[in-house]
């Protein structure tokens, strides 16, 4: 009989929906034994409550992404001339386009080549992250990790180095590449081929810096709106670097026809169950 780990359910809040996978760890494997969304209706607090009134989730922790203005960089430093604690103090404001009082911060640092330091700050609206706040602590849920968004889309797949995901958001495509968990590299391009095709050499080659000799599949979301030609300049682009890899997942009953692997929501909220579970898999 295999190994199980206990169940954790990762939850995905954009401005339409609210988007739930629980599942637990077997055989070196994700199992996901639940699969359900909700259409927002009214404040975010208040959907919160209709999701938990809807579908009751009883068994272990929650980990949650919302869809809340988020700002991330990514900055080198030396540790011994370095204080965290002061960087922050005095240097957000140039950093990120929030106002002082309206973010709140979070940092990790990571290392590469040896001796060589990068702090990784992710920066998120209070105000969305407060109501969203208010809803857990409402219903009393019992939360394992808040995380950043869209950060969780690559705790589903089955590398978490050397991935490049983009997003349609508008007229604009969202790119970012991933090393060990943190963005390197960040833009916004015009939703168009050679735009895109450009942006991704720029992410090969910040990679590269951090020692990715590959990339390691790429993935495009929200792409139901584009023209037949983008979608099709999209597909020669994931013929180029490849179409990322999922973890190992296993869908129990109807599952596999409610998670729809490839879709925003249900990768985020995937993710997140991931992340709750401490699954890391081939990560970095």
């Amino acid at each position: 009989m295999g190994i199980r780990t206990r169940t954790h359910t990762g939850l995905c809040i954009t401005k339409q929906r609210i988007t739930a996978v629980s599942g637990h760890i077997e055989n070196q494997k994700m199992t996901v034994t639940e699969a359900v969304t909700l259409d927002r209706k009214g404040a975010l607090h208040e959907d919160i409550t209709r999701f938990l009134e809807r579908y009751p989730i009883e068994d272990g922790f929650y980990s949650i992404v919302a869809d809340i203005k988020t700002e991330t960089t990514l900055t080198h430093f030396e540790p011994s001339q370095f204080s965290v604690k002061e960087f922050i103090k005095w240097n957000l404001e140039d950093i990120f386009t929030f106002e002082s009082d309206e973010f709140e911060v979070e940092v990790c640092k990571r290392e590469y080549p040896r001796h060589n330091y990068y702090l990784f700050l992710v920066a998120i609206e209070k105000r969305g992250l407060q109501e969203m706040q208010k809803g857990i602590l409402a219903n009393t849920m019992l939360i394992s990790v808040i995380d950043f968004w869209p950060i969780p889309v690559t705790y589903s797949y089955e590398k978490r180095t050397g991935t490049i995901t983009g997003i349609v958001e508008g007229t604009m495509m969202h790119i970012w590449a991933w090393w060990k968990d943190v963005c390197i590299k960040e833009c916004l391009v015009s939703c168009h081929g050679g735009d895109i095709a450009k942006a991704m050499i720029g992410m090969e080659e910040e990679l590269r810096l951090f020692g990715v000799e590959e990339v390691e599949g790429v993935t495009f979301y929200n792409t139901d709106g584009l023209t037949e030609e983008l979608r099709i300049d999209l597909d020669s682009i994931e013929g180029v670097y490849g179409k990322t890899t999922y973890m190992p997942i296993e869908f129990i009953g109807d599952t596999k026809n409610q998670c729809i692997l490839g879709e925003l929501e249900w990768d985020m909220a995937l993710g997140m169950t991931a992340r709750g579970l401490h699954w890391i898999g081939h990560g970095w």
